[in-house]
């Protein structure tokens, strides 16, 4: 895992030094291992590394063919790269010389162009200079696990992992975006492509994006999609756990520590069972709290005593130094997300990294096979929306808000029930898009000053319900495919990069890799949230399998959350 950085300009222009070092010193929490950089005519590219992968200097970036022509800065793993560098070396003649996955990027680039990111099986943000065409190409993996900002002012491109490596270059301009701020207050979060700054936008998941002599070009090379082939749960189900087990071996290459993040929760129990195949007998770490609502310790303990690993609790407790801690949280997200556990995924990476420097986790598993309970709800909102009109959902909304929302537990039901009164009021078949929100609309003019005031009448979710709308299949499809291409990447994986790689850690996500993804794409819905309303089918099916402890299989819902009081 590492941090890439760069500036790219048409007319040929020679970037200052000290600028590209600057941005590349801005991400050294992303790669505190070595870095580089390169300049020539219209191009600089720099590198922050954190060695996961030939750990000699072989493996540092910039990385150039042996011709020189094509080089590469890049921030994540490639996990199918065993395969794709024998292809090259069968079809092409290319020999290799290092053992790193970096180098089938600009070899890969030689053989196929941009095809070669339809090939990629792992998660990637990859900026590429081609020498004899003056192309810069920026990639970034298909569900968006890697992130990469870009900016494009008066002929000149700056990209970058974080914004603040962008920022560091002292011409580029800064300004808030209004439009950013109204979404991030409604949702936590901006969206896949866009930020809270003007000018600065994400390469969106799944999309090559190439500049040459002043032209910009963008395809999209993998979405999520869903297509119901698969109808029988004990066929999914065989076929799932041959592919986790596939998968999860796959992921476990480095030469460097490898652990599991376990919670009391079934996937991260399907990534650690599966790793457990491998017979390497990995650390597993979870978080503990002195909240028992939220402690699943007890759980995580069975699991490690069920495969005989080792389990490292990490108390999450107050602190004394929490205004700097949550400084912390505040400089890493870049002002991009505002996750309520991201105080405790930060405590938990930085205990974690003391002992390993990869950690495989089941981050997304949620989003791809329904076990939110939003979905459910959604269902409930489609049959019980049109029974009262927008103005009475909305006013059951603020009356449930003002009883509290705050309390011991993981989710009051007054929390829920505003949620929900607020949600169905956007209608039966957008009301997906606003169960998470944020500040509550009715709160807004109260809060808003004269720059954020003229949005009230803006919908700030209109690119979530935008996905809903134009997704394929049903209500339930249309839920799945809208998290898939929207909340996943804007929210929870901006979250997981950011407070994992604050620390130095790469977090690995196996049931992000593409082949599952496209598997559970495939699986029809009912195969994940049964009609008798039985969330994780598919899974618990496969978890008792697998033998998981009952305590897994049979328990309820947990998320990833920290006690907050209100």
């Amino acid at each position: 895992m590492c941090g890439v950085a760069g500036i790219y300009s048409g007319d040929r222009r020679l970037a200052r030094e000290e600028t590209v070092r600057a941005m590349v010193a801005a991400m050294h929490h992303r790669g505190p291992d070595a870095s580089g950089i390169l300049i020539a005519p219209g191009i600089a590219l720099g590198h922050a590394r954190l060695s996961i992968r030939d750990l000699s200097a072989d493996g540092r970036q910039p990385f150039a063919d042996p011709s020189g022509r094509v080089v590469v800065s890049y921030n994540g793993e490639i996990y199918n790269d065993r395969e794709i560098r024998a292809e090259l070396m069968r079809d092409f003649g290319f020999k290799f010389r290092t053992s790193c996955d970096t180098e089938v990027i600009p070899l890969g680039y030689l053989a196929w162009g941009d095809r070669i990111f339809d090939r990629l099986e792992g998660m990637f943000a990859v900026a590429l200079w081609d020498r004899d065409e003056r192309r810069l190409v920026l990639a970034r993996d298909g569900i968006g696990i890697k992130p990469l900002y870009c900016t494009e002012d008066a002929g000149v491109v700056r990209f970058a992992s974080e914004i603040k490596g962008i920022f560091a270059d002292p011409a580029q301009p800064r300004r808030l975006s209004a439009q950013g701020l109204h979404a991030f207050f409604a949702m936590g979060y901006v969206g896949p492509r866009d930020t809270t700054f003007e000018g600065v936008h994400q390469i969106a998941p799944g999309t090559v994006v190439a500049y040459c002599e002043g032209k910009r070009t963008e395809r999209q090379f993998w979405r999520p999609t869903r297509t119901a082939e698969i109808t029988s749960i004990d066929d999914a189900t065989i076929e799932l756990e041959r592919l986790l087990t596939r998968v999860v071996s796959d992921q476990l290459v480095s030469d460097v520590p490898v652990g599991v993040l376990l919670s009391g929760g079934i996937d991260s129990t399907l990534v650690a069972m599966a790793a457990d195949r491998s017979d390497r007998n990995l650390p597993l770490f979870t978080a503990s709290f002195a909240n028992q609502s939220f402690d699943e310790t007890p759980i995580a303990r069975t699991v490690a005593d069920a495969i005989g690993s080792k389990l490292h609790s990490v108390p999450i407790e107050m602190r004394t130094d929490l205004g700097d801690l949550l400084t912390t949280v505040v400089h890493h997200y870049d002002g991009q997300s505002c996750d309520e556990a991201s105080l405790a995924l930060l405590l938990l990476s930085q205990e974690v990294r003391k002992n390993v420097t990869v950690a495989l986790t089941g981050d997304g598993g949620d989003g791809f096979f329904a076990g939110y309970p939003t979905y459910a709800a959604s269902k409930w909102a489609a049959r019980l929306g049109p029974l009262l009109p927008a103005g009475a959902w909305n006013q059951a909304g603020q009356l449930f808000y003002r009883l509290g929302a705050a309390g011991q537990k993981r989710l009051p039901l007054s929390a829920v029930a505003y949620r929900f009164a607020f949600g169905t009021a956007s209608g039966p078949h957008e009301a997906h898009a606003c169960w998470r929100r944020y500040v509550p609309q009715f709160m807004l003019p109260k809060l808003y000053g004269n720059a954020l005031r003229p949005l009230l009448g803006e919908d700030p979710f209109r690119g979530y319900k935008a996905e809903l709308e134009n997704a394929e299949g049903d209500l339930l499809d249309r839920c799945l495919l809208a998290d898939q291409r929207w909340h996943l990447p804007g929210g929870l994986l901006l979250k997981s990069d950011a407070m994992s790689m604050a620390q130095s850690l790469e977090l690995r996500v196996p049931l992000l890799d593409r082949r599952i993804m496209d598997f559970a794409g495939r699986c029809r819905a009912d195969l994940l949230l049964s009609g008798r309303g039985e969330k994780k089918a598919l899974r618990r099916r496969l978890a008792r399998r697998m033998e998981a402890p009952e305590a897994v299989t049979e328990g309820a819902k947990r998320g990833f959350n920290a006690p907050l009081a209100g």
